[in-house]
């Protein structure tokens, strides 16, 4: 509400209000929304004063913007401020009929209609989710304040989940939902906020940097001795039925990241299987593979990157078995957490292979767990 002392806020709530209808119809939506949030912090009605005042102008015929109109010595005159310093448009005193408000399609749809199209944004992904939530007060009450978009987003991504057969035998389950239900119920907020899950519409990247200290050349009398500055990138995709794609090179996520994928072959890509552990919030990620000699497992664990919920992949530990059942632990000291980067691939199928074969075997005749 604008006070006495602050009667100019509605003329520049309009304007500000104006400018994010602008920026909206660029596609800048994130710069509409700090615009819209502003003017309604001026004043909470800005939008219906927005809305008279485009509904004048139209009846007038005026050719332009709001903003013109706001400017100069008439802009008191034609979009006088009320007592209560609020803006109107004069149409009362001159005797001039007002037409209907143009119809705002959202407020005409109920709101099961609305809630339908709230449910099919949300099975897309998360971000977009998150983007219908900052258009209006509507959507962001219907995304975020009912309990049917968290349920529609569980159903949507824990399912296509993968999960340690041995790990459920051991705790005697034979299905994951009867888990699901002792623990969270129909609680899909909070099963959200606890229980970890992998994405799949793009790809984990680790960034490795190292140094390697080289050697003076025979004769030199210098005192300082070379240091390389060595940076490699590991990649993790991985995919609704088990199965993930791991490559460890020098190239840059800029090179890599979009042709990631079954159908493109990259030079030391290699299929991988994925499970998560039922223990410890589900959070242990397990990725394994085997060469013609070794058996490789990876542990990283599934943790939340700031706000970003389950973002990040962090190591706990690399280790290679042998067919003689002798295990070799990698060292972690140099290697980096993952971070998913969101990419937009075209839709392509997951690989079809087993678990016991179909991973493509390597030519190495020892373990290597990097480069």
């Amino acid at each position: 509400m604008v006070h006495d002392g602050d009667k100019g806020y509605s003329l520049e709530a309009v304007q500000l209000w104006e400018l994010g209808v602008s920026k909206e119809k660029d596609g800048l939506m994130m710069d509409a929304v700090e615009c819209y949030r502003r003017a309604l912090k001026m004043d909470e009605s800005v939008e219906k004063e927005y809305r008279k005042i485009v509904a004048s102008s139209i009846t007038s015929k005026e050719v332009g913007s709001v903003k013109p109109a706001l400017k100069g010595s008439t802009a008191n005159h034609k979009y006088g401020i009320k007592e209560d310093g609020h803006l109107h448009d004069g149409a009362g005193e001159n005797d001039v009929e007002a037409e209907p408000l143009p119809c705002w399609l959202l407020e005409k749809l109920p709101d099961d209609i609305l809630q339908q199209i709230v449910h099919q944004i949300v099975a897309t992904s998360g971000e977009s989710w998150l983007n219908l939530s900052l258009t209006c007060k509507k959507f962001q009450e219907l995304c975020f304040k009912k309990p049917d978009s968290y349920r529609t987003f569980a159903q949507h991504i824990y399912p296509r989940q993968q999960y340690d057969d041995a790990s459920m035998t051991l705790n005697g389950l034979s299905s994951i939902l009867a888990l699901e239900q002792a623990l969270w119920g129909t609680d899909y907020r909070r099963m959200l906020s606890e229980r970890a899950y992998i994405k799949f519409q793009g790809c984990y990247i680790s960034v490795v940097n190292y140094l390697r200290h080289g050697a003076n050349p025979t004769g030199s009398s210098s005192l300082i001795s070379p240091v390389h500055m060595i940076t490699y990138y590991r990649y993790l995709r991985f995919f609704s039925n088990g199965t993930c794609l791991r490559l460890v090179t020098t190239d840059e996520p800029s090179s890599v990241a979009r042709h990631f994928h079954p159908n493109h072959h990259l030079k030391g890509a290699e299929l991988c299987h994925w499970s998560c552990s039922i223990d410890d919030d589900f959070s242990i990620l397990t990725v394994k593979r085997h060469n013609e000699k070794y058996h490789f497992v990876e542990t990283l664990r599934i943790q939340s990157h700031g706000r970003r919920r389950f973002h990040r992949l962090q190591w706990v530990k690399s280790e290679a078995y042998q067919d003689s059942g002798d295990r070799i632990d990698f060292s972690m000291h140099s290697e980096k957490p993952f971070l998913f980067s969101r990419v937009n691939y075209q839709r392509t199928d997951p690989p079809n292979v087993s678990k016991e074969g179909g991973i493509h075997p390597q030519n190495n005749s020892q373990p290597n767990n990097s480069l």
